[in-house]
């Protein structure tokens, strides 16, 4: 099923030692748990995975918004630590996302990542963020995953 517009959580009910078959729709779909892998869509996928797994996959041109690991809650200050992941982001392609406030419909910022020319640039539109890093996944991002600090500008990556 589809988890929001950038997310395929693909359940699997079967043991560890048989195949599981699931279809993923057109499109560059990247794991989120290991960004090594990559699935070329509209195809189905048959691989054996472990029963307490679950494939989950990020569209092409998508932009995520990951908080800390570890903090053992799920409520945090999300203007605080935000890791900010770009997802094989096309030439010529913008994708923006909000950062919650915290309170009710309040926003703390807007993210929006574009390519041009190459370059990949992530940066606040709009709000401010304190203390967050860009990711960019790109190119079956074995070779080209990279992770920078974002100043008050933002972040630039150079494919």
């Amino acid at each position: 099923f589809m988890l929001g517009q950038s997310l395929l959580v693909a359940p699997v009910f079967t043991t560890d030692d048989r195949d599981t078959e699931y279809y993923v729709p057109a499109g560059k779909w990247t794991s989120f748990w290991d960004s090594s892998k990559t699935v070329q869509g509209s195809s189905w996928v048959k691989e054996k995975v472990a029963y307490d797994d679950l494939p989950v996959l990020v569209r092409e041109n998508s932009l995520l918004l990951v908080g800390k690991s570890g903090l053992g809650k799920p409520d945090w200050d999300y203007n605080g630590g935000l890791e900010v992941r770009v997802y094989e982001l096309s030439e010529g392609a913008s994708v923006e996302a909000v950062v919650p406030g915290g309170k009710s419909s309040e926003k703390a910022a807007t993210l929006k990542a574009e390519r041009k020319d190459g370059k990949v640039t992530v940066k606040v539109v709009n709000g401010s963020l304190k203390g967050w890093s860009a990711t960019l996944f790109a190119q079956g991002s074995g070779s080209h995953l990279s992770t920078v600090a974002a100043g008050d500008d933002g972040a630039s990556f150079t494919l």
